[in-house]
């Protein structure tokens, strides 16, 4: 098949599984799959154009990432490529996606490393994109429990931790990210670590973090909060859209990939695909 006819069948073969919510069955092989994945590289090369602005350009990034990512869990299946791609951007993927696609791999491909990898997201008990955002319980500066509904309808960015990591250049760009967003659309939400009421007040203070909206469960470091939210690195950033479902999970801050991945950033604030 030319080029340009497959680029089209696979397309229109994504505009259709997108109007559906049960699995798409698709019979490929890897070199259709290696072939397709060709297509969207040149799409992407042709996203960087000095007549385009940056902030539609992370905007066709995050699109055309998502079309790769659900080209790759239609040929999972069949491509070992494809399942290699589902795999490394499974953080990126929801748990009913993942767990759709181990179920149509046969068993030989569901024993291969590949697999098992998969396996090991899909049964993870910490929140996954997809999930609803945990409300854990805590206090906010004030002494007071954490309200969430003040979260209520908003794309809620959690910042867990690393304070103490960050380098002070990374705190000036989320202070500029807070600036240059909507507080009715946004939430930042900043995650400390603190023994008590007073530790939580210094380290506030240290880091100069009374911008954002606080919350400490005070039970430190050896509490058991870590484990429950399955922290990727520090500070992990998990966004979600406006119904708090995650829609992603970060670990570690490396601005131009926070900015692919969440379309959020100082330049332009929020720049998220509508839901």
């Amino acid at each position: 098949m030319k080029p340009r006819l497959l680029f089209i069948s696979l397309m229109l073969l994504l505009a259709v599984a997108a109007c559906r919510k049960e699995p798409v069955e698709v019979h490929s092989t890897e070199d259709e799959y290696v072939a397709a994945e060709e297509l969207f590289r040149d799409k992407q090369v042709a996203i960087y154009s000095p007549l385009v602005t940056k902030q539609e350009e992370n905007r066709r990034l995050i699109a055309l990432e998502q079309e790769r990512i659900r080209l790759a869990l239609l040929h999972a299946a069949t491509a070992p490529s494809a399942l290699d791609k589902v795999t490394r951007s499974a953080d990126h993927v929801s748990r009913q996606d993942l767990r759709q696609v181990y179920e149509s791999l046969n068993p030989g491909m569901q024993k291969t490393k590949l697999g098992q990898a998969l396996r090991k997201h899909i049964e993870k008990k910490t929140p996954e994109v997809g999930d609803p955002l945990p409300h854990f319980e805590g206090v906010g500066i004030d002494g007071k429990p954490f309200d969430w509904s003040v979260t209520d309808g908003k794309r809620v960015l959690l910042i867990y931790e690393g304070w103490g990591w960050i380098k002070r250049s990374t705190h000036f760009w989320f202070k500029d990210l807070l600036a240059a967003t909507d507080r009715d659309s946004l939430a930042v939400v900043a995650y400390v670590y603190a023994e008590n009421m007073a530790d939580f007040q210094k380290r506030v203070k240290a880091f100069q973090l009374e911008p954002y909206l606080l919350i400490s469960d005070l039970q430190g470091k050896e509490g058991p909060l870590d484990k429950k939210m399955g922290i990727r690195g520090i500070p992990t950033y998990y966004y979600t859209d406006r119904q708090g479902r995650i829609r992603r999970i970060i670990g570690g801050f490396q601005p131009e990939l926070f900015v692919a991945y969440t379309g959020l950033s100082p330049e332009w604030g929020e720049n998220w695909p509508e839901e």
